[in-house]
């Protein structure tokens, strides 16, 4: 059985359906909330550049868009870099 959950959003006026992981949706609603606009709103935006967030779906162009925004959001520690420049070596 899947964990993503299917829910409805508006897209430039139009129904689509998209199935997420729960986490993604919290995440899209938390997002949307910070940024002063509705999920349908955040969607069609999203919806707008999903060939620019290189992959050709909307439910992944949310996947991508939720990392890098919390990834923005979140200042990496001086440490945790080193952690990673080591680990890539």
């Amino acid at each position: 059985m899947s964990s993503k959950k299917p829910r409805n959003v508006m897209i430039a006026g139009r129904r689509t359906s998209m199935r997420l992981e729960p986490a993604f949706w919290d995440a899209l609603t938390e997002i949307a909330q910070r940024e002063g606009l509705t999920v349908s709103e955040l969607c069609t935006r999203l919806a707008e550049r999903v060939e620019a967030l290189d992959t050709n779906s909307l439910s992944s162009a949310v996947r991508v868009y939720v990392m890098g925004y919390f990834r923005a959001a979140t200042p990496m520690r001086e440490e945790a870099r080193w952690e990673l420049a080591v680990a890539a070596e």
